[in-house]
């Protein structure tokens, strides 16, 4: 027997149909950019500037840092930050190969605009999470530089501006303790020279070899090995720039490309030191253990893992 529909049945078969195409469209956009997403291990995503204080129309740099597990030749996905009261002036993209992954650094030069604040928004990565399987957006930090005029007590540093106090003072003081021992020693070599009978001259002395220089790399070393502050690692990353051929004041990415291809085991330290002072907050301890063993291997022209 065949079923014979009605008007009114065709019109309500239609409707269901059509509802249920509009709910097939609604699930495949999602399902077709997940798939276009790709699977990364991402473990650090961090922006900095190389200046927290800059003048109107100075140029600085501002660096995105990406560490992955993979081991890959490019990174398009990443999507640069947007910026407010600043001008792009070109950036570069370094490649830096690493035991547990890759590191990518992306540097901008930037000029400033206004007095008042130079904001840039958050880098970051679409990929799909490993551990769920479903996408997601990787984001850094936000960045802001001020920028101001003038040199006033109000447009300077004020973490600058104590230091340089705090060692003007220690200097002043240092100074005058050096001076005071001075002119108690002499005034007591003149009384004892007074009482004292004259002795015959001694023979001079031969002169004495001069002594070969040091190696900065290992004194920086020592220091920040001592002290282990960013002020100790910031003079440590300015010996290993210089090191490279690159000129006071370079980047990493000037060093990197000062460097070239000469010494692959000086490229592998200063990207372990530029994740000991600038990657994630809970990454720079491991990652400053992580400095002393490479330059350890590094001064004694051993392989750096």
């Amino acid at each position: 027997m065949r079923a014979v529909c009605s008007g009114a049945g065709w019109i309500r078969c239609a409707e269901r149909a059509a509802r249920v195409c509009v709910a097939l469209l609604a699930f495949a956009p999602p399902a077709a950019v997940a798939q276009d997403l790709p699977l990364l291990h991402i473990t650090a995503l961090g922006l900095h500037a190389d200046k927290r204080i800059v003048r109107p129309g100075e140029a600085f740099h501002v660096t995105v840092h990406v560490h992955v597990r993979e081991k890959r030749d490019r990174l398009d996905e990443l999507v640069l930050p947007a910026l407010t009261n600043a001008v792009d002036l070109g950036d570069e993209r370094t490649r830096v190969p690493a035991k547990d992954g890759t590191d990518f650094y992306e540097t901008l030069t930037v000029a400033a605009g206004t007095v008042g604040t130079a904001s840039f928004t958050p880098a970051y990565i679409d990929a799909i999470d490993p551990a769920t399987g479903r996408g997601m957006r990787y984001s850094s930090q936000p960045l802001a530089v001020s920028v101001a005029s003038g040199t006033t007590i109000e447009d300077a540093d004020s973490g600058a501006l104590s230091r340089l106090l705090r060692t003007a003072v220690l200097t002043i003081v240092a100074v005058a303790v050096v001076l005071t021992a001075g002119i108690v020693a002499f005034l007591r070599l003149r009384r004892r020279s007074r009482s004292a009978p004259r002795p015959s001259p001694l023979p001079p002395l031969p002169a004495r070899k001069a002594r070969p220089p040091g190696d900065p790399v290992r004194e920086a070393l020592a220091v920040y090995r001592a002290r282990g502050d960013d002020d100790s690692l910031d003079a440590l990353r300015n010996v290993l720039f210089t090191r490279a051929g690159a000129a006071a004041g370079a980047t990493f990415a000037d060093a990197l490309r000062a460097l070239g291809t000469r010494d692959p085991q000086l490229a592998r330290v200063m990207a372990v030191a530029e994740r000991a002072r600038f990657g994630p907050v809970h990454e720079r301890a491991p990652a400053a253990r992580d400095l002393l063993v490479a330059l350890d291997a590094y001064v004694l022209g051993e392989p750096v893992a």
